[in-house]
């Protein structure tokens, strides 16, 4: 009897260890998973989330919701980089999008699309809101004491749903134009995609 209560034990004991063993092996293979993950959508040298992610993203779009999208650019990037290096021009890029992460909504994705060229998508948001949050976007950057290099501002285009195009494509494609006006206007400023009644893109 003896005999039988301390083979129980410990083949209960085992199978504890065996078990043991098997979780934690299951946690950390969880864990690399969603490194990986992470790693996919995620840009490594500002921390944004990447091209991969925003076309990911917009799938999800749902033409039965309000959205808008900001197009941000730094303005003259190429020239600060050829003047100052890339090092410095990645550690201004690294101080901007931190600055426009920290002045968006939780709920707002910030992607690096390309460059120094980086989107925001804000759900459930319509044209109002997304023209304040992407003045708030500008004015901090105009903020940020860049010393002892040059100053550095962005350009933004805004563009929403349903006013702007009737489908996600036109207003990704709004955003992109009326940010290409703000940089031709002098830069450093929003600008907020409206048509006029002959189809030319103005101002508000």
């Amino acid at each position: 009897l003896i005999k039988s209560i301390s083979f129980g034990i410990f083949a209960s004991l085992t199978n504890f260890f065996i078990i043991l063993v098997i979780y934690k092996k299951y946690q950390v293979l969880k864990r690399s998973n969603r490194l990986l993950e992470k790693n996919l959508i995620q840009d490594k040298l500002t921390g944004l989330l990447n091209r991969r992610a925003f076309d990911d993203d917009i799938l999800e779009l749902s033409l039965d919701e309000i959205f808008s999208v900001i197009f941000i650019d730094i303005d003259n990037f190429r020239i600060f980089n050829n003047k100052y290096g890339h090092h410095v021009g990645d550690l201004v890029l690294q101080k901007i999008s931190n600055i426009i992460r920290d002045s968006v909504r939780a709920s707002d994705k910030t992607y690096r699309y390309g460059g120094e060229e980086i989107v925001v998508l804000l759900r459930d948001c319509g044209r109002k809101r997304a023209l304040e949050i992407a003045e708030n976007i500008r004015l901090n950057i105009n903020e940020l004491d860049n010393n002892p290099y040059s100053k550095i501002t962005v350009s933004l285009g805004v563009s929403s749903y349903p006013e702007d195009g009737l489908s996600v494509d036109d207003i990704i494609r709004a955003s992109d134009k009326a940010l290409l006006i703000a940089k031709s206007l002098g830069k450093n400023q929003v600008y907020n995609y409206i048509k006029d009644d002959d189809g030319k893109v103005i101002n508000e």
